[in-house]
């Protein structure tokens, strides 16, 4: 990695951060009004769209030519899910059983997730092989 690269690379990964707090400290309001979530009806934060992003890196970093645009979009990935680790470790839980209830139900809908992801790096294997 060149030197040009990762100063790219450190400067989009503090961007996510920089961004939602500027955001946040400036317009909080926006944060109560979240549409996306209330048409799909789950609780999408910037960090799922984090780990988005750092899949479609890694998967093409694996099977692909290594380019500056992929590494910086995996800067950009870990840089919207660390922006969010600090926030989840600090909320409060008073309801354990909720918790577990609400894992409980995603044991289905996980397993799908992975397979999928599975199948696409399978296939992804098979067409760069």
């Amino acid at each position: 990695m060149t030197t040009t690269t990762f100063i790219l690379f450190i400067i989009i990964f503090l961007l996510p951060s920089i961004y939602q707090r500027s955001r946040y400290a400036l317009q909080p309001d926006h944060f109560l009004k979240i549409s996306l979530r209330k048409k799909v009806k789950l609780q999408i934060h910037h960090a799922h769209w984090g780990l988005i992003y750092i899949l479609i890196s890694s998967m093409w970093l694996i099977f692909a030519d290594k380019n500056i645009y992929i590494i910086l979009l995996a800067a950009l990935g870990w840089g919207l899910l660390f922006d969010e680790i600090i926030p989840h470790l600090k909320m409060p839980s008073n309801d354990r059983l909720l918790e577990l209830d609400v894992y409980k139900k995603s044991t289905k809908p996980t397993i799908i997730l992975i397979g999928i992801v599975a199948l696409i790096f399978f296939i992804l294997f098979l067409a760069f092989r």
